[in-house]
């Protein structure tokens, strides 16, 4: 998905299954910085923690009960 697509405030689905808000995107949009709504039950990704991911993680915006990605 295109990093420089997101806004703050987005939520997105990452790669593992877990669920996150958009909390900035880098200036080079190779990273996201998020915080883990929904971390699918992984004991290692506490929910409300946040971290910056490569932007390849981020497969889909979430919309609800439906997502759109671009791959």
């Amino acid at each position: 998905m295109n990093a420089a697509t997101l806004s703050k405030g987005d939520q997105v689905t990452l790669s593992d299954g877990s669920l996150a808000e958009v909390l900035g995107v880098a200036e080079d949009n190779e990273s996201v910085n998020v915080r883990y709504v929904d971390s699918m039950d992984n004991p290692e990704i506490p929910v409300g923690s946040v971290a910056d991911v490569p932007a390849e993680e981020v497969i889909a915006l979430f919309e609800g009960t439906h997502s759109e990605g671009a791959t």
